[in-house]
């Protein structure tokens, strides 16, 4: 059974964005930039996907447009065949960052003249040339000259029917479950069991380090601040206390509804919150913050760079955004000895379920390197300052005895700064 690939085709002046593959499939080959199309992704989503983690680009869902399918057959790998739906995409504003240490080590705009030239497997070589000189004649090629027979299970994954070739279609892939509702669904007893008034007034970056312990906000008396998923609004408080005036955002209505309270109990007058996503902070005026904190939230963000992005437009120039996340190691390492690593460094996502006394709620956690913190910080207008990755102590408020972050990093805290 052929495996389904994705490939996008980036278009300039009558050249296509061909790339030199390190790893494979198709390694040692110029392809156009493809990927094989995951389980719980439509070819679409592989596309974008791709697009960020190879080459820096963020694709607007919905430019892209499909152009051909074709079978490409890997004769480096017993003669294993792949079904590559090639989609036209719009090629975004703005510099391409390659990652030359990723599936490719180079990439060139070749024209039809050029593909001659490079090492290419033929069923690619002939459609694309084809596309590339004469895209209303592509369906007329004579696929029978190419040695190959494209059979009912190469059409585009968005047009499959139930069943294709007498083979389901695969599921679509399930929504990921709404943060706020889980949220809304534990709050209760998180903050009964595990955070509440356990660590006192103090902003937490994680269970173990407090913001006396690092010190990375300096003097924030009289600034404003901004506090993305701002939970029970412990870290509101906090940055309250210390002389800011502080605004905290949280997508679940039960978590706000404590923040209230909790204020109110530490008399924070100059606290406030609001319900809300993080990746759309359209309320708040460009601008309008001296300073943005997160602390261990932003792994429940599947638009991230939304969210940077629109940090950025609330913050002045100048202004840090300090933030911390699950370190991407600690994140595929078990969680009990020996510690083994369980799952790719470059896993995306983890689904799983989180059970406090009688309360539990379904989440997704997204994760990203450090490369592409680093590389979706400067896309958004940050320059980083500070980029932490402490060895941390037990912390027994939460029964926590530290075995495993004496190992392995658990939180990753970076300083960003608006260019």
């Amino acid at each position: 059974m052929p495996e389904l690939m994705s490939a996008l085709l980036f278009e300039k002046n009558a050249r296509a964005l061909v790339a030199h593959r390190r790893r494979p499939p198709f390694a040692g080959q110029w392809m156009l930039p493809a990927t094989l199309v995951r389980d719980d992704e439509a070819a679409e989503d592989a596309l974008r996907r791709h697009a960020r983690e190879q080459f820096g680009l963020t694709l607007v869902e919905g430019d892209e447009t499909f152009a051909d399918t074709v079978y490409i057959t890997d004769t480096a790998t017993d003669e294993h065949q792949y079904v590559a739906n090639i989609f036209r995409a719009v090629l975004p504003a703005g510099p391409m960052r390659f990652n030359a240490e990723g599936d490719y080590d180079d990439a060139r705009w070749l024209g039809a003249g050029d593909l001659d030239g490079v090492p290419m497997p033929p069923d690619l070589r002939i459609p694309l040339a084809k596309i590339l000189t004469d895209p209303e004649g592509l369906h007329q090629l004579d696929w029978n000259q190419m040695g190959k027979e494209l059979t009912a299970q190469a059409v585009p994954l968005a047009e499959r029917a139930s069943h294709v070739g007498g083979q389901p279609a695969l599921a679509p892939e399930p929504p990921p479950p709404d943060v706020g509702a889980g949220w809304n669904a534990i709050s209760k007893a998180y903050q009964e069991e595990i955070f509440g008034d356990r660590f006192g007034t103090s902003l937490m970056w994680s269970w173990s380090l407090s913001e006396d312990d690092l010190r990375l906000l300096g003097d924030v008396a009289g600034k404003r601040a901004l506090v993305l998923g701002c939970g029970g609004g412990q870290d509101v408080v906090a940055l309250e206390k210390l002389g800011a005036v502080a605004v905290g955002i949280d997508a679940s209505s039960k978590q706000i509804e404590y923040a209230r309270k909790y204020a109110q109990r530490h008399d924070s007058a100059n606290s406030s919150f609001v319900e809300g996503t993080v990746e759309d902070l359209s309320r708040f005026d460009d601008a309008s913050f001296d300073m943005a904190v997160s602390a261990h939230m932003l792994n429940y963000v599947e638009r991230i760079e939304d969210t940077l992005r629109e940090t950025a437009r609330v913050l002045k120039p100048g202004s840090a955004f300090v933030f911390s996340v699950r370190h991407p190691f600690d994140t595929v390492t078990g969680d009990d000895p020996p510690y083994r690593v369980e799952r790719p460094y470059w896993a995306k996502q983890h689904d799983w379920t989180w059970q406090i006394s009688d309360s539990s709620a379904q989440f997704r956690q997204w994760f990203w390197t450090i490369s592409e913190w680093v590389d979706m910080l400067q896309a958004a207008g940050f320059s980083i300052e500070r980029l932490l990755e402490p060895q941390e102590q037990p912390a027994p408020a939460v029964n926590d005895d530290g075995a495993k972050k004496r190992l392995v990093p658990y939180t990753l805290i970076i300083k960003a700064r608006k260019r």
